[in-house]
């Protein structure tokens, strides 16, 4: 089996945090909790708490159509994704087959599974995992790495089915996060609840995702979590003075650390981070991640 838990590649590699937030979780009395991801991209952190056993549910909530429909093709049409994903040719003609599909703007534009493999396929052959990059080995695939470097088809499909498994204890939803929380907010007082935010970065979100934020939108995340009562959080941010200065009034805790990431170039870099929470947050003393896929 990998070492990697999950089918996913994402810059931030939050999966680190798993350990953190499982204490977290514990310290304050929340196994067996329903966990929410708003910002799901890869929901490293919630499927792996969710294997673990230490959360009962998870919902995860993603705006990217491609990452969305991937996860719900994982949930309910694991065996048809298998197959699509053992039979594509990874290679630069499916990537530019596929490209098309990066441009679809609602997941009942057309056919969730070939969203879905989409997804995939350019995490998996894109650089760094970021879906509007170009391919792994750039389009004449002139580089000593090639487009198809990073997708070992049994690995993926092993990791799939494996997910797979939890179906009857996640929700998926296709939805903005802020969206969503507003709408759902009154289902988490009814069930112990606990809300991971990962939003986009603050300085490199261009970059990252298809569904950056604008200063106004980091703004509307706080004035947000600013007026929520009743359950907990935790926020994971690039710790820069404007963030920090969004939530110094709302009497959050913070706790900075590093982590190990790639998203300017292949080698790996060191990021400083942020935890933003309602909780009382411990030191973060984080390992690096052995191994890739």
């Amino acid at each position: 089996m990998p070492k990697t838990t999950n089918p996913l590649r994402y810059p931030g590699a939050k999966r680190l945090l798993v350990p953190y937030i499982q204490n977290l979780l514990e310290c304050n009395n929340l196994e067996g909790c329903t966990f929410y991801e708003p910002y799901a991209g890869s929901a490293a952190v919630g499927l792996e708490l969710l294997k673990r056993e230490i959360i009962n549910r998870l919902v995860i909530v993603e705006k990217d159509v491609l990452l969305y429909s991937f996860w719900l093709c994982v949930f309910t049409c694991t065996d048809e994704l298998c197959e699509r994903i053992n039979a594509v040719s990874v290679d630069i003609n499916t990537w530019n087959e596929l490209n098309p599909l990066r441009e679809i703007v609602s997941p009942y534009d057309t056919d969730v599974l070939d969203l879905g493999l989409a997804g995939l396929f350019f995490n998996r052959t894109n650089f760094s995992g970021i879906l509007n990059a170009n391919p792994i080995g750039g389009l004449s695939q002139a580089s000593e790495y090639k487009i198809d470097c990073r997708f070992n088809k049994p690995v993926l499909i092993e990791l799939i089915r494996a997910m797979a498994r939890l179906r009857d204890r996640i929700e998926i939803y296709w939805d903005d996060a802020l969206n969503f929380m507003r709408n759902y907010q009154n289902n988490l007082f009814r069930v112990p609840s606990f809300v991971y935010f990962d939003p986009p970065y603050f300085v490199k979100g261009k970059q990252l995702y298809r569904h950056s934020y604008s200063v106004n939108d980091h703004r509307a995340l706080a004035n947000y979590v600013r007026g929520i009562h009743g359950f907990d959080w935790l926020i994971s941010y690039d710790d820069d003075p404007f963030i920090c200065g969004l939530y110094c009034e709302t009497g959050a805790q913070y706790q900075p650390f590093h982590l190990d990431y790639s998203v300017a170039k292949e080698t790996r870099s060191c990021g400083k981070e942020l935890l933003i929470s309602n909780l009382p947050l411990p030191p973060v003393a984080l390992q690096r991640a052995g191994g890739q896929l």
